[in-house]
């Protein structure tokens, strides 16, 4: 593989399939998986993870009010979450700082979790993936820090915000998921939209497909095999469920880059 080759798989929407398939491309280049959602991990809810290492702490900062406020309320007014009146909402981005006209907000820093290493020895692959209470908020920043400077593969949150765009800031080339449902097939028409912008190589995939997938590269239908082995967390099983697929998404990758 490329040395610097790190492979992101998205697709917009939640629930398409792309931790299962990002497990099984990791297992079959024989690189590290990072899962990138910090809010809501998914790879260790399909995998035995044993921790190796603390890689680095997950760190936030909350805006808070100090006595300098006079409650004029243009916090408010660019904040689209009112995070300064519900700190759990902060994602720390500053423009309540820049725009107060007194000066009076700061930002407390608090430790909310950590970055770990682990592996799963069923498969002998390695994960990078945050540890931390639910619904942590979508820090992007951290997820600048879980991708090595190493071949690995991405699994992004869904949605496409600012972590999905810091994962693809260190992306060389990325794998879209969709399923054969209307709203799953609009966001990922906006995924692919997103990664033409970064200009990455893409290999299109269409999961769980109940017919044949002309306009996509690789298909690959339903599967009870892949069920089953994703709720008993088996590891051994999901891979064999879905290597020959994982495998036409190496050879895809392989058309696209050379490596």
């Amino acid at each position: 593989m490329n040395p610097e080759l790190k492979v992101a798989v998205l697709g917009g929407k939640g629930g398409v399939g792309k931790t299962v398939l990002s497990i099984a491309l990791a297992a079959e280049l024989g690189v590290p998986l990072v899962d990138a959602d910090v809010t809501e991990p998914d790879v260790p809810a399909y995998l035995e993870l044993e921790v190796e290492e603390m890689l680095g702490e997950i760190r936030a900062r909350y805006a808070v009010k100090t006595d300098n406020c006079v409650e004029c309320g243009r916090c408010s007014e660019v904040c689209p979450w009112d995070a300064v009146e519900d700190p759990t909402a902060c994602d720390g981005c500053g423009i309540c700082e820049i725009t107060c006209p007194e000066d009076a907000i700061e930002f407390e820093p608090e430790v909310l979790g950590e970055i770990v290493r682990s592996r799963n020895p069923d498969l002998d692959l390695e994960v990078i993936h945050p540890r931390s209470e639910p619904w942590v908020p979508e820090l992007a920043h951290v997820i600048h820090r879980m991708v090595p400077e190493r071949p690995c593969v991405i699994d992004c949150p869904a949605g496409l915000g600012c972590p999905v765009i810091a994962a693809l800031s260190r992306a060389d080339a990325a794998v879209l998921v969709t399923i054969p449902d209307p709203a799953a097939r609009h966001d990922f028409e906006r995924a692919r939209t997103l990664v033409e912008k970064f200009g990455l190589p893409t290999v299109t995939v269409l999961n769980r497909a109940d017919g044949s997938g002309d306009d996509f590269d690789v298909v690959v239908p339903e599967s009870e095999d892949v069920l089953d082995a994703a709720l008993r967390r088996d590891a051994r099983a999901l891979y064999r469920a879905l290597r020959s697929h994982a495998r036409e998404i190496v050879e895809e990758l392989r058309s696209e880059i050379s490596f």
